[in-house]
């Protein structure tokens, strides 16, 4: 065999060694890839008409439209509720920031015939919001949330939904005990992290009562008039 040919045989080989080489750490690095990005899975409820969230810049959250009805309340609806609340149940337990007071002059945040939704543990991701933000949205109704902890992202979020009226949100820092109070008078029933996480919120889960009042460190359930108990916690 001429040398030549013996020089074209060398290329060849060595062409398709660096080949092999390039083409097998292209796809070590598209597994490598593909094992690190997150999983792909249909967001639940997710309707492909719905529009984009908007984001909202730190300014905007902490700013009521200039458009928002007020929420403050007359004389007469305040002296109305002290009168309620004092025959009301109630915890020991309240809002974890000023941000959710609803009627400055009393430092109080007032909710009418709300959704509640009873937590049996901590809520620290704002993930696990969205599937109770959404069906609060949709009702057109306050959310109060019980759970025995919030994280600083979920108080925040929270926060700029009520301030901004998308939702208005009451969330309340509550015992294990303190929720079985709830439960009692509300019916609400408590929702796992794998529930949350699944979007799988029945309705049959979700309390109500007439009106929900907090403060700082305490809170009442007010049914309707004809069923105002006499027991407070």
């Amino acid at each position: 065999m001429d040398w030549w040919g013996i020089a074209i045989i060398l290329v060849a080989g060595v062409t398709v060694v660096i080949y092999g080489y390039v083409d097998d750490r292209r796809k070590t690095r598209e597994r490598d890839a593909a094992m690190a990005a997150p999983p792909k899975r249909d967001i639940p409820r997710f309707e492909p008409t719905t529009e984009p969230p908007q984001y909202l810049s730190e300014l905007e959250a902490r700013s009521r439209p200039a458009d928002l009805p007020g929420s403050e309340l007359t004389e007469p609806e305040r002296a109305d509720l002290r009168t309620a609340r004092a025959a009301a149940p109630g915890i020991r337990a309240g809002i974890p920031d000023d941000r959710f007071i609803t009627d400055a002059a009393s430092g109080w945040a007032v909710a009418s015939d709300p959704l509640i939704a009873l937590c049996g543990e901590p809520l620290l991701t704002v993930r696990e919001l969205l599937p109770l933000l959404t069906n609060a949205q949709r009702s057109g109704r306050p959310l109060v949330l019980v759970a025995p902890a919030f994280g600083a992202d979920v108080i925040d979020t929270l926060a700029a939904n009520t301030i901004r009226g998308k939702v208005r949100c009451v969330p309340v820092t509550a015992t294990a005990d303190q929720a079985a109070q709830v439960t009692e008078h509300t019916l609400a029933r408590a929702f796992s992290h794998s529930d949350l996480q699944a979007g799988w919120i029945p309705d049959t889960s979700l309390g109500t009562v007439a009106t929900w009042l907090s403060e700082r460190n305490r809170s009442w359930m007010i049914q309707a008039p004809s069923d105002t108990t006499d027991a407070e916690a």
